[in-house]
């Protein structure tokens, strides 16, 4: 007796150790492209009929040996009920005792477990194609007018993790505050990221995430990235780092849950300089076989202080000296930015297929079919600016202007929003047909402003309240993978922004000569909106303003062109301001009186020579008034590096040098209590290289890197400004992984 129960225990061992490894461990294979010879659609590699085979294997090892169950022939629906029974007259003749009882229980146990392992979990859902249904993983933005899915690719190699600051991913350089997390501002005009309804968040959204941009993901196994970017050799002093932390998981094969936490901070190469970035997300979706959701919650928390840039720049440029010994505008200031939003996007699919008579055989989302949905977004801002005034340096900053209290400042805005669409989407033929959805829908927002104003005093504080209606529509199509285009537009037609307008298009062509193919994007768009309330009225202790601006009307037109195979991206983009907004030299807003001409092109183009790559990124940008919107005219990021294998298909690594340049103009300041960039035009900027020292390599999975920032600090000159008063990192080694799992 006791033989026989050792034997069982030891079956149930070896199920264990021989049964197939967890999806997550072996990975999903790509899906075969080619029919099987009844001419079925392409079934993926690990699909279920590989794994009935590689689980029915694994029993038949452990069992047929022992003699407890002769099998020639099974399916995975016999599986289950075999074992029960097998496994009952196993222990048919065993004493009823505790011990059995409970390796019955656990034999049980894990056999669900190993099946539950070795099934695939598969998608099927009307939200993507169904080529997708068994990728590994997907990733993609949602947008919340019509609950729309842009498809992303998830990078995962050492190219994609090499830029320290996020803005270099998408542009060639960027107005900033020296600072990982501090204040930005795109070189390219047509890059600049804005937040429509509290502008002061525009110059820290390249550090964080909108509901537009936020990352949504689908995974049949769980998958988690883990980065740390940072000084880690420098002094405390100087310390600067950045940790992103994110996990997605799938509950069931339509649910998907996912965290992400984001830290950026440095300690500053300038004294009063501290930053901390901080950036945390919920995001959530079901894509259900006739329902699909959207959405998540973001919080955004900026803690500077703000020290006002370089009292003498000609410290940086004329001497050799430790920059924290410098003298700064500021010695106790300081910004706190928060910003929380929650948003949901949902719609219902309702195929409409009543009088075809194939319409039994169509799945959910072909043919005609309709799509009924709602979209809620509630945020809230919020900006804190303090300061005391202790010298008269401190003073001549401000320019001696004292409206409210003479040694210190608290100056505070804030913003709450809660808006709502409602929204149709009528797709009348197939989802890849010439017109493809014919859109519409309606909103209604709420904005509630504060800002003080002197008047509190008699009455209280009074929040300023708008209230907006809007009906927005679009229209999309597409012929096989050739072409593509889409249309909308959006008019406010009650409410504080009443009459604002907003129309644009796309087309896209492509053709493929050859693998990747050729692309060609063209887009135009024009918008007339009205200023925001902190615009038209504010009052801090050191600017304040009352003004009746006009709306601002601006017209783009903007081109594209992408060569995959060539690893070429080139743009053009054209745009005519109207009543454009801009801060002049005192960092009061003004409206330009003439309208404002922007013109960039911009070339992104990766060489390869045999071993070595020269990756170049050209910026070239034309502005027909400086005094209003000053841009380089040039701008250049060139990384160039010898690329080899370390180990075959374990290593690879690249050493080079990474360069940035822009040819001198009067780069924009920073106004420390307003929160914006305000233009200049006593120094100027550029001329000078910068270049950092690289060592890259991707490890498997893993990428790491070290830097050896500012390599050639003092050539041609000592003039590494990363903006008005405001210098880069100097020398130093600076270190990065990247590890996915």
């Amino acid at each position: 007796m006791k033989r026989r129960i050792l034997i069982i225990l030891a079956a149930a061992i070896l199920v264990e150790l021989c049964l197939p490894a967890p999806a997550r461990e072996r990975g999903w294979h790509p899906v075969s492209q080619n029919p099987d010879s009844l001419g079925n659609a392409p079934q993926p590699l690990d699909s279920v009929a590989l794994r009935d085979s590689l689980l029915v294997d694994s029993l038949r090892r452990v069992y047929a040996p022992l003699g407890l169950w002769d099998i020639d022939s099974v399916t995975l629906a016999d599986i289950d009920s075999s074992v029960v029974a097998y496994r009952d007259s196993i222990f048919a003749d065993l004493p009823d005792t505790v011990d059995i009882r409970r390796a019955k229980r656990r034999i049980a146990r894990e056999y669900r477990d190993s099946v539950r392992i070795a099934t695939p979990r598969l998608l099927e859902t009307f939200a993507v194609n169904d080529t997708l249904w068994y990728r590994r993983i997907i990733m993609w933005n949602a947008e919340q007018n019509f609950n729309g899915m842009e498809m992303k690719e998830l990078d995962t190699l050492y190219n994609g993790h090499f830029y320290d600051y996020p803005f270099f991913q998408k542009d060639v350089g960027a107005t900033y505050l020296g600072t990982t997390g501090s204040a930005t501002q795109h070189y390219n005009y047509f890059k600049r990221e804005h937040l429509d309804v509290f502008p002061q968040f525009d110059p820290y959204l390249s550090w964080s995430y909108t509901p537009d941009n936020l990352p949504q993901f689908n995974t049949k196994t769980p998958y988690t990235q883990l980065a740390y970017e940072g000084t880690t050799f420098s002094l405390k002093a100087r310390e600067e780092s950045q940790i992103q932390l994110l996990t997605t998981q799938n509950i069931t094969p339509a649910f998907n849950f996912t965290l992400s936490f984001n830290q950026y901070g440095s300690a500053g190469m300038l004294q009063n300089e501290k930053t901390d970035d901080r950036t945390g997300f919920v995001a959530l979706n079901y894509l259900g076989k006739r329902y699909l959701v959207n959405a998540g919650y973001i919080e955004q928390n900026v803690h500077r202080t703000e020290n006002g840039g370089l009292q003498d720049p000609s410290w940086i440029r004329d001497t050799i000296v430790d920059t924290k010994e410098i003298e700064v505008n500021l010695s106790s200031a300081s910004n706190v930015l928060k910003r929380r939003t929650a948003f949901i996007t949902h719609s219902l699919a309702i195929p409409m297929n009543f009088f075809r008579k194939d319409r039994d055989s169509l799945q959910v989302g072909e043919g005609t079919t309709a799509y009924i949905g709602h979209s809620s977004e509630y945020s809230t801002y919020k900006k804190v600016y303090s300061d005391k005034i202790s010298t008269d340096l401190e003073r001549s900053f401000y320019n001696n202007n004292f409206l409210i209290n003479q040694s210190a400042s608290n100056d505070s805005i804030a913003l709450t929003r809660f808006e709502n669409r409602l929204f149709i989407k009528l797709q009348p033929f197939a989802q890849d047909a010439i017109v493809s959805n014919l859109n519409a829908g309606v909103g209604y927002q709420i904005l509630s402003y504060y800002s003080f104003d002197p008047s509190y005093y008699l009455k209280g504080n009074s929040p300023e309240t708008h209230h907006n209606a809007y009906a927005y529509a679009g229209v999309a199509g597409s012929f096989r993978k050739y072409f593509a285009w889409d249309a909308d537009g959006k008019y406010t037609f009650l409410g504080h922004n009443f009459s604002d307008l907003s129309l644009g298009g796309k087309v896209r062509f492509s053709v493929y000569p050859f693998d990747g193919g050729i692309h060609l994007t063209g887009k135009i768009r024009t918008d007339l909106t009205t200023p925001v309330p902190f615009q038209q009225k504010l009052y801090f202790n050191h600017h304040s303003w009352d003004n009746a601006f006009k709306k601002v009307s601006e017209s783009r037109v903007e081109a594209a062109l992408q060569i995959p195979k060539l690893n070429l991206n080139a743009g053009f983009g054209y745009a005519l301001v109207a009543n454009m907004l801009y801060y002049d030299s005192s960092s009061i807003i003004r409206q330009a009186e003439s309208p404002v001409n922007v013109m960039s092109a911009w070339l992104d183009e990766n060489i390869r020579l045999w071993f070595l790559h020269l990756d170049n990124r050209i910026l070239f940008q034309l502005t027909s008034n400086q005094d209003v919107l000053p841009l380089p005219k040039l701008a250049a990021h060139l990384r160039y590096y010898v690329q080899f294998t370390v180990v075959k298909d374990a290593m690879d690594m690249q050493i080079g040098m990474d360069g940035l340049w822009t040819s001198k103009f009067y780069e924009q300041g920073y106004m420390p209590d307003l929160g914006v960039f305000y233009n200049q035009n006593e120094d100027l900027m550029g001329g000078t290289p910068y270049f950092d020292a690289f060592v890259n390599a991707q490890w498997q999975k893993v990428c790491v890197y070290v830097k050896y920032t500012n390599a050639l600090l003092g050539w041609p000159e000592n003039n590494y400004f990363s903006t008005y008063r405001y210098i880069r990192p100097g020398r130093g080694f600076k270190f990065g992984v990247f590890w996915p799992f």
